[in-house]
């Protein structure tokens, strides 16, 4: 199933590298901004061809970091996340079933932070560019967390898998998608370019590994314990002048 175009799609990823033992705190990282104020004014990846998009959307120029990627919370919040992860990370599952809904609950649905998730791809865990391409095949149905979680949950399975694509048509179904449409898009590739756009932008701003989060133009690599990463969140907010929640 496309093993041509998902060869394609992957060699660029082959030198990357894997997941951080430890995470470390960058500070503002000024190339990184630079990266994301290029990509939302100039980007250089065509859109997704999916048929869903209407005709001038599918012509129009390449997205913005505006139409990459999925998000939580509203656009109004005075703190933006981007948080690029690979789907057969295991700190990428970790932060997500212990880490993310606590945070979720205290800023993102508090209002405080806009959290923007973009499947990405190291290129080192198997079947991992399959289940990135299927969750942005759910995406195309307007379904990508009710997938995105059930691809953290049933990473071992997948990821040993000698017929991904079947396995995730199953989580497909359970996620009540059009399993048809779920097939012919990922047959067709109409997700392919929106996925390359997403690994072109976390490569740019040097997501070497995973997960890879950007709070307001910092870079943090790694996922911190959740009092390290409420301390990031905490200082951004200060930096807005809005007082943090309380803890």
């Amino acid at each position: 199933m496309k093993k041509l175009s998902l060869c394609l799609l992957l060699l660029p990823l082959l030198a990357c590298g894997g997941e951080r033992d430890e995470a470390q705190v960058s500070g503002t990282d000024d190339a990184t901004a630079d990266v994301l104020e290029s990509a939302t004014q100039q980007p250089t990846t065509p859109r997704s061809t999916s048929p869903r998009l209407a005709d001038q959307e599918q012509v129009a120029g390449p997205p913005r970091i505006s139409d990459m990627g999925y998000n939580q919370g509203v656009a109004e919040a005075p703190v933006k996340v981007l948080e690029f992860s690979d789907f057969g990370c295991g700190y990428c599952r970790r932060f997500h079933e212990e880490t993310f809904p606590v945070l979720k609950e205290i800023y993102v649905d508090g209002e405080y932070v806009e959290w923007k998730f973009i499947p990405y791809v190291i290129g080192m865990f198997p079947n991992g560019l399959e289940a990135s391409i299927s969750s942005e095949c759910a995406g195309e149905q307007d379904k990508f967390f009710p997938m995105q979680g059930r691809l953290f949950a049933t990473q071992s399975g997948w990821k040993n898998s000698d017929d991904p694509y079947a396995f995730f048509a199953n989580l497909a179904a359970e996620a009540e998608l059009d399993v048809e449409r779920f097939n012919a898009c990922v047959e067709g590739g109409w997700r392919d370019t929106a996925l390359r756009a997403n690994i072109s932008l976390g490569q740019q701003a040097g997501a070497r590994g995973t997960p890879f989060f950007i709070v307001d133009g910092r870079a943090i690599p790694g996922a911190l314990p959740l009092e390290e990463f409420r301390r990031v969140l905490d200082t951004a907010l200060t930096q807005h002048g809005v007082t943090p929640p309380p803890r």
